[in-house]
């Protein structure tokens, strides 16, 4: 019998071109243009609906999955994040459930094929950040560790801190679960905990809890497989017309995330292999288009 995977994410109408074009990344490829998709609607429009529509996604209401402190202050996509350790149930009838922030868009399809052969091999396959070019590693440690540091304290406690910010951080923008994982209830549990005491940026600081101290037995995956732009901008390589890493040896980058300021930035001053730099978007350009792009207005450049 073949197996069934289903690809989700959400948007709400602010998200909604960042949907698009992840959702194009994935048509445009031969291995995508079939394959089942959902989408939670948590404030799109009713023509942004229609477009997921026309696409092949099929559209999802999230609940309210949990009672906490504070919920009728959070907003509404603040579902679609408390939505992911019951992806079973809102979709049933799937083998393999993988999830894809709307703010991410897939290059090279091998990604996708190594987050699901995550997911048969452990409870979860997700992708740590950490990589030899990540600015949290050097420059930035005190940024990192203080916004992440002041997550973990909030909703776990300044002890959990401490220890767990010295632990390579996993990514909850891109996940692969099989129906069957026992890892649904115990991230589950650790949300539910979790959410007691905050709301920051919890979903994924209580997954990271879930899989270092509850026993979430998950697969590790290079950052190749979920590139947080906002550590280390991608080089360019001209002649396979791919983003890669920036460091030696320039391998592809199979999804790139358009984490914080990346998302809004229009573009970037993007090192090319073959030498000097070129002003370039990260987000997804069809393939034949041209994605060279003005300088953003102050020469901006992390």
């Amino acid at each position: 019998m073949r197996e069934k995977v289903l690809i989700l994410t959400a948007a709400d109408a602010g998200y909604f071109e960042l949907l698009r074009g992840m959702l194009r990344s994935l048509r445009d490829k031969p291995e995508g243009r079939d394959v089942p998709i959902a989408v939670f609607d948590v404030g799109l429009t009713d023509e942004q609906a229609r477009w997921c529509r026309d696409i092949g996604a099929t559209l999802l209401r999230a609940n309210w999955d949990f009672e906490f402190p504070g919920r009728e202050r959070v907003g509404e996509a603040f579902k679609s994040l408390t939505a992911r350790p019951f992806l079973p149930r809102y979709a049933p009838g799937h083998d393999i459930y993988l999830w894809l922030d709307a703010d991410v868009w897939v290059q090279e399809w091998i990604a996708i094929e190594l987050f699901l052969e995550g997911a048969r091999r452990a409870e979860i396959a997700v992708a740590p950040e950490i990589h030899r070019a990540f600015r949290n590693y050097y420059h930035a440690w005190a940024e990192f560790s203080g916004v992440n540091g002041a997550a973990y304290a909030e909703a776990f406690g300044q002890a959990k801190a401490d220890k767990l910010i010295r632990y390579p951080l996993i990514n909850a923008g891109v996940f692969a679960m099989r129906a069957d994982s026992p890892g649904w209830r115990i991230w589950e549990d650790t949300l539910h905990e979790g959410l007691q005491r905050s709301t920051n940026m919890v979903d994924q600081i209580a997954l990271n809890v879930a899989i270092y101290e509850r026993g979430l037995r998950h697969e590790p995956l290079p950052s190749l497989c979920n590139w947080p732009v906002h550590h280390a901008l991608p080089a360019w390589d001209e002649t396979r017309g791919l983003f890669v890493e920036p460091s030696l040896p320039h391998l592809p980058l199979g999804i790139l995330h358009l984490t914080i300021y990346t998302k809004t930035t229009p573009s970037f001053e993007i090192a090319q292999l073959g030498g000097g730099t070129r002003w370039m978007t990260v987000r997804y350009v069809p393939p034949g288009e041209d994605r060279t792009r003005p300088p953003t207005p102050g020469g901006f450049n992390p």
